[in-house]
């Protein structure tokens, strides 16, 4: 048994960690390119840039781990099975069982890591890299304004101008924003300036030769109405405001953070739900149990479509993810329904497809 133990390690494992880098990676690319425009424009250094991406690692790996290894179960248990190896197994007396260990053990190895990541790691990162976000916004708000491009990172308003030299901006145009993000009303100047008030934490644009439009509240254009008019006319925005930053925000709250603070509101008057913060910590329980619930289903349907094509596997190891982190976002998305019991709903991914696994086990192990 100590060979074909040490065969199929050296198979899942090294399949594991390749499918975890390479979708890693790819997640990692992706979380980059929805603020390269933050990274590209305000001249970031090398190091700070670096330390973005560091900061995205635990969380896309919270969701690879899992993936990558239902993946290499889904193509190694595929193929083995194609091939008659596991027959060949069975055949000397050897159970499913004993042929699995090695993929349980190796389960609950990346089980445990999963679960560091999401109840200490993940918070932590997250918290800091929404901090950088924040501090870059706040810090160097002129490098954000790029010649012919939309620039939305300012609550309440668009600006479009048409070229830029140093602070000062050419043929700008800004579209005023109501509760609904309709634009209300319209500012065109000739040009603009660009002035950092630190004292008074503010941007302030320095219109040159404004003129107003008012558009109509059922967003017909053509009853667009002029506005006022100034030769001089400043705008002013607080840099607090181009990015949120909470003080307590339940994805940057590690695991012990999250039970203090529903103990507290168990003895504390009524006010605040603890239904989201139940929510959010059974989630993160339930969800480090993925790399389980991955293999008790993966295993058995991987030994009974018998199929060795790579491409098999992926296409079930997509199906299968997708569908458990659906449901895991159905309860979610009930967090603020106490009376639904989201904090139980959230178990739903685990229990269901637990239940499929162990039946296709029975069924597999009857063979």
């Amino acid at each position: 048994m100590t060979l074909i133990h040490n065969y199929i390690y050296k198979e899942i494992v090294l399949l594991t960690l390749a499918v975890i880098g390479v979708l890693t990676f790819l997640l990692v690319g992706l979380e980059l390119f929805k603020v390269m425009e933050l990274i590209l424009y305000t001249d970031l250094p090398l190091w700070l840039t670096a330390k973005f991406i560091w900061l995205l690692i635990p969380f896309e790996l919270t969701l690879t781990i899992p993936t990558g290894l239902l993946a290499a179960v889904m193509i190694v248990f595929g193929r083995m099975s194609s091939d008659r190896e596991l027959l060949a197994l069975k055949a000397t007396g050897i159970g499913l069982a004993p042929i699995v260990a090695p993929v349980v053990i190796w389960a609950t190895v990346l089980m445990l890591f999963d679960f560091w990541l999401i109840a200490s790691v993940n918070p932590e990162c997250r918290k800091e890299y929404n901090g950088m976000k924040h501090e870059i916004l706040t810090n160097n708000p002129r490098d954000l304004f790029t010649p012919e491009m939309v620039l939305d990172k300012i609550p309440g308003m668009l600006i479009y101008f048409s070229s830029k030299n140093g602070t000062t901006l050419q043929n700008v145009l800004i579209w005023e924003l109501d509760d609904q993000n309709h634009r209300s009303s319209a500012v065109r100047a000739d040009s603009a300036t660009l002035d950092l008030d630190v004292e008074h934490q503010q941007l302030v644009i320095n219109l040159v030769n404004a003129r107003g439009e008012d558009y109509s509240s059922d967003g017909d254009m053509l009853k667009t109405q002029p506005g006022a008019r100034s030769s001089q006319a400043p705008v002013t925005r607080s840099l607090a405001s181009f990015y949120d930053k909470p003080q307590r925000h339940l994805a940057w709250m590690t695991l012990p953070e999250i039970n203090d603070v529903i103990f507290a509101m168990q003895s504390a008057p009524p006010g605040e739900q603890a239904s989201p913060y139940l929510t959010e910590l059974q989630a993160r329980v339930s969800f480090s149990l993925a790399c389980f619930t991955f293999i008790v289903v993966g295993l058995p349907l991987a030994i009974q479509t018998q199929r060795r094509e790579t491409s098999v596997g992926v296409i079930l190891t997509i199906v299968i993810a997708g569908l458990y982190m659906l449901l895991g976002e159905v309860g979610r998305a009930l967090k603020t329904k106490a009376g639904l019991y989201p904090e139980l709903i959230i178990w739903a991914p685990n229990i269901v497809f637990q239940a499929i696994g162990f039946w296709l086990f029975y069924r597999a192990n009857r063979k």
